[in-house]
């Protein structure tokens, strides 16, 4: 039996096309966002677990709580906008469990930017990109029509709704003006039009209703009345760069931006400068501010590379960060003490095994500067180091403390690294190549006269290579050069992955389809052909220490662990990754229960716990 743990969701996913990245949800200190095709919702206490919701099919741009913080209205990149009950935090294992979709509408035909609500729960705005129209305002629970969202001229940016009656609402836009809306049902009031000189990114209501403020691309700040949409005040050059988002306090005495400059700066109603909180100075590209929030405790602000970073009320440095990935996962690899994790923007994050769970460390495994600029295409452990690589055609060889030993360049890109020994053997697709494990000193390069695509060791002599070209696979005899000794019988597809069992004794070759051939490697004679449970390509695999069981997970989005002794008896979770199960890798084992850790495409990091009580 396979029982979900724990689950480690990625950082929000700047590429989209929302303004507003980040909603926090005062009632229960939590905040959503969007990444990939997910929505996620954590606890700033850290002490709850995260909710993913992947019920959206296309990649989703944002995620708004509703006041009372029991609904979140999220959109995708399709302009489809679903309500959803988010009751399911704070419940054990809620991480695994999906909340129950209330209602689906079809809002516009682009990306939806910005979603608001009323005070009621009742009605909701959603703003984006479309064609016959930009933003469209109804009933969360009918779907109702009530009112029109006109008056600009190309896409809106931002919405947002006062919270007191009467009510009135504002959006913002590329066109360079804000519309006010008096309602409901909303209707066009004013459009004003002559006080940003740029794209307006943000607009917020004060949370008393009294006041209202738009920032932009412009570097200015705009003050309107909350109740007449009339311009007060306005101050240009507030920042040295572009300011995407504003957070007023709970109280309204002031109202936090987000500017392009790497800083936040704090505000009064009446446009008074009072806090900065700096991220870094010089300032860098990664770390534009790109969306804030005010919650009870910190000003929580979202870096152009996914960090949300933790600032006193007050200002000054970030008391804490939170990192991680922003992609899709490629790599998974563990070494007792620590899990690393890859991903496809090259980016290698550490975590600390602690029993079935994982802490991440809050260190990058070396500086950004170390790390791969591209996809890294495995990690895998070599004695007791860590080596990765990357599409930018290198291989790193990594101390369990972050810092690079050492690094080379490969002639073309890799597809897969295979570690025994002293050695590593680094295949691309035409050439096997053989590197010293603790130098990375070229030991030996063979061309190959087929398509490889994996490669394992049975030995620091003799590796196993997955030829494409012929659907088998082929055994080399490697020295100061490579020799063809064997070919294994020919499968019906291309194989995809080649496992060799700890002992030696077992090679488990996975084709296209996903369909496993299991090898005595001693007479390359068929063992089983029974694992045949996933239904498209195996992304990753390993065998347990005693080489009794593998576990396996694929694009299907399911995990297995299959069994040498019962072939047919298989263990399985379905649906364990969003988009596709990406990587596993064990982090316990023995022959009554296990654990084990998951990667997938959706960008996020899961435990499990095996069971082994059905083979006995």
């Amino acid at each position: 039996m396979i029982t979900p743990i724990s689950l480690y969701p990625p950082q929000p996913n700047t590429t989209r096309a929302a303004s507003t990245f980040i909603s926090y949800d005062f009632n229960n200190d939590r905040i959503a966002y969007a990444s990939g095709r997910s929505i996620i919702v954590r606890s700033l206490s850290e002490e709850i677990a995260p909710i993913q919701f992947t019920k959206h099919t296309y990649p989703t741009t944002v995620a708004t709580f509703s006041p009372s913080g029991n609904y979140i209205a999220s959109g995708d990149e399709s302009g489809n906008v679903k309500i959803w009950d988010s009751s399911v935090f704070g419940k054990e294992g809620g991480s695994f469990e999906q909340p129950v979709v209330k209602a689906e509408y079809q809002i516009l035909s682009g990306p939806i930017k910005s979603i608001a609500w009323d005070g009621d729960n009742q009605r909701v705005i959603a703003v984006g990109q479309g064609k016959d129209q930009f933003g469209h305002c109804f009933t969360w629970d009918s779907g109702n029509s009530v009112g029109e969202i006109q008056g600009h001229a190309e896409t809106i940016n931002a919405v947002d709704i006062k919270k007191q009656r009467p009510y009135r609402a504002a959006t913002v836009s590329d066109d360079k003006a804000l519309v006010f809306f008096n309602g409901p049902p909303f209707k066009f009031d004013k459009s004003c039009r002559c006080n940003h000189s740029n794209t307006i990114r943000d607009v917020k209501f004060s949370p008393d209703g009294q006041w209202l403020v738009s920032v932009g691309s412009d570097r200015t700040i705009v003050l309107y009345d909350g109740k007449t949409g009339e311009v007060k005040k306005t101050l240009p050059q507030a920042h040295e760069g572009g300011i995407f988002g504003i957070s007023w306090f709970a109280n309204s005495s002031g109202f936090v931006t987000a500017s392009a400059d790497n800083t936040l700066k704090c505000w009064s109603p009446e446009l008074e400068h009072k806090n900065t909180y700096t991220i870094e100075s010089p300032s860098t590209v990664s770390n534009q501010q790109v969306g804030v929030v005010v919650t009870k405790d910190y000003v929580v602000s979202l870096s152009l590379n996914g960090n949300l970073n933790f600032f006193a009320h007050t200002g000054g440095s970030p008391q804490k960060v939170w990192y991680g990935h922003q992609k899709s996962l490629s790599a998974v690899s563990a070494d007792g003490k620590f899990v690393y994790t890859g991903d496809a923007d090259g980016l290698l994050v550490k975590w600390k095994i602690d029993g079935a769970k994982l802490e991440i460390v809050p260190e990058l495994l070396g500086s950004r500067a170390d790390q791969h600029t591209n996809f890294i295409a495995t990690i895998t452990k070599s004695n007791s180091d860590i080596v990765s690589a990357g599409w930018d055609d290198k291989l790193k060889l990594w101390k369990s403390d972050g810092t690079v030993i050492q690094a080379a360049q490969i002639d073309s890109q890799p597809k897969q690294v295979a570690s025994y020994g002293d050695r590593l053997f680094v295949i691309q697709e035409g050439q096997l190549s053989v590197y010293d494990a603790s130098s990375l000193e070229v030991l030996a390069k063979t061309s190959l006269n087929f398509k490889a695509t994996y490669v394992d060791a049975i030995s620091e002599s003799s590796v196993l290579i997955a030829n494409q070209t012929a659907n088998r696979v082929e055994e080399f005899s490697v020295g100061t050069s490579c020799k063809l000794e064997r070919s294994y019988q020919a499968l019906r597809s291309p194989p995809s992955l080649i496992k060799v069992s700890p002992d030696g004794k077992y090679a488990a070759v996975a084709d296209s389809m996903g369909k496993y051939t299991l090898y005595n490697t001693s007479d390359s004679s068929v063992v089983t052909t029974r694992w045949a449970f996933h239904n498209s390509r195996v992304e990753d695999a390993e065998w347990s220490e005693d080489s009794h069981f593998l576990l396996s997970g694929g694009l299907d989005s399911s995990i297995f662990v299959y069994s040498v002794a019962r072939p047919m008896k298989v263990l399985k979770y379905q649906l364990a990754h969003q988009n596709g199960v990406s990587g596993v890798k064990w982090l316990k084992y023995d022959k009554n229960i296990g654990s084990f850790v998951s990667t997938g495409n959706d960008g996020v990091v899961k435990a499990w716990s095996v069971d082994f009580a059905a083979y006995k």
